[in-house]
């Protein structure tokens, strides 16, 4: 019985200091500060990942691969794509004979 009289106390005792519990006093615009500095924390991580791909740079690169996109479809256009074709095969032994040989 001795062991539950004590547990009762402390069960009371735990209550008490629950009562005693007051609220803590914010200024009105804590949330909006503290959300102010996530954010800007969070926008500062996005810009630096892509801060070196400037428009200038963007606009060097888009110019690159038109020119390099000309030249290629020119060169296509110049060479005869027939012949290209057949070198490739013959040199990969892709060709097949319209001869027939001895054994047929």
């Amino acid at each position: 019985m001795k062991t539950n009289v004590e547990m009762n106390k402390k069960v009371t005792d735990t209550f008490d200091s629950v009562e005693s519990i007051k609220e803590v006093e914010v200024s009105p615009f804590f949330k909006e500060k503290v959300m102010h500095q996530i954010r800007k924390a969070n926008e500062e991580r996005q810009d630096t990942a892509w801060s070196w791909f400037t428009p200038k740079l963007q606009l060097a690169t888009l110019v690159c691969l038109v020119v390099l996109n000309i030249i290629a479809f020119n060169s296509l256009k110049e060479s005869n794509y027939d012949e290209s074709l057949n070198d490739f095969a013959t040199s990969y032994g892709l060709v097949t004979d319209t001869q027939s040989s001895i054994l047929d």
